[in-house]
């Protein structure tokens, strides 16, 4: 009755859903690249004052890419850099959002890209603290019992 029965993901789970964001967020971008000017802001959104849709799908995709970095290397990257870019990641998919709120208004490729980008970096980003070694798991279920 007292057992510990949560579910703990492999490094695997989180670098395949990290795969899968980077690749949609990238394809964003290229997008965006492509597009001219008045086509990025009907399929992107009016932009925000500070950066382009562009820098911040530049950032995110860096971001999300350190994050994948560290999900492979946690072990030798120090617990509270893994936090702050777990954290950054989140504030960094917050930022490119509008874009795929967009999906409510007015659905558009480019808007469903960035929806999965985002749910990538949630995940990755998660995965960048919390991704065990797979040999772990197999001590840790001694453990529970």
């Amino acid at each position: 009755m007292g057992k510990n029965t949560a579910v703990r993901h492999t490094k695997a789970y989180y670098l395949a859903y990290w795969v899968v964001g980077e690749s949609a967020l990238a394809a964003a971008l290229w997008i965006w690249a492509v597009s001219s000017g008045a086509t990025r802001e009907d399929t992107f959104g009016p932009g925000i004052p500070v950066a382009s849709w562009g820098a911040l799908l530049v950032a995110a995709l860096v971001i999300a890419a350190v994050a994948g970095a560290f999900i492979v290397f946690t072990r030798t990257v120090p617990r509270v850099v893994r936090w702050a870019v777990s954290l950054t990641a989140a504030m960094s998919a917050g930022t490119v959002s509008p874009i795929a709120m967009l999906l409510l208004i007015r659905p558009s490729l480019p808007a469903a890209l960035v929806a999965v980008g985002v749910l990538g970096m949630g995940v990755s980003g998660t995965g960048v603290v919390r991704a065990p070694f797979i040999r772990e798991l197999g001590s840790r279920a001694g453990q529970s019992a």
